[in-house]
């Protein structure tokens, strides 16, 4: 029962791209159902081997799913499936910086500071809020 249960939690979890794909705002729009179920089912194919697809450019998805390079780099480009992406390349590229900080290559701080730089789409975790009491007179 258990397993069920977390076997339906983990492929919820990897239909999140899907989930982002149908919940855009733009490809909801009537204009544009062609594409939103064109991107949905490039989404279904392109999840089904991840690992081996996510540093893959339009020219080498077309070689293995034929579909077109132009409709692969369409999809690959895509806001929302580009930054589903680049969050895991970053988290790869950030894992290989900081083996290298433990190694003493120097280099890896550049890539570290460079990739902290873009950080997560809003990071508000430096931010700190003062509250000023409200001004009395005194009599």
């Amino acid at each position: 029962m258990e397993n069920d249960i977390i076997e339906k939690r983990i492929k919820k979890k990897n239909n999140v791209l899907l989930d982002l794909l149908k919940e855009d705002e733009n490809l909801k729009k009537k204009e544009n159902r062609e594409q939103r179920m064109s991107y949905i089912s490039l989404a279904t194919l392109f999840m089904e081997k991840f690992n081996e697809n996510i540093n893959k450019t339009s020219i080498e998805m077309n070689n293995s799913i034929p579909v077109g390079v132009d409709t692969w780099k369409d999809f690959l480009n895509y806001p929302v499936v580009r930054k589903y992406i680049q969050s895991f390349r970053d988290e790869k590229i950030m894992s290989v910086a900081d083996s290298g900080l433990m190694e003493g290559n120097k280099n890896a701080v550049s890539i570290k500071k460079s990739i902290e730089a873009k950080g997560p789409g809003v990071n508000n975790s430096n931010i700190i809020l003062i509250r000023i009491p409200e001004k009395q007179e005194f009599e």
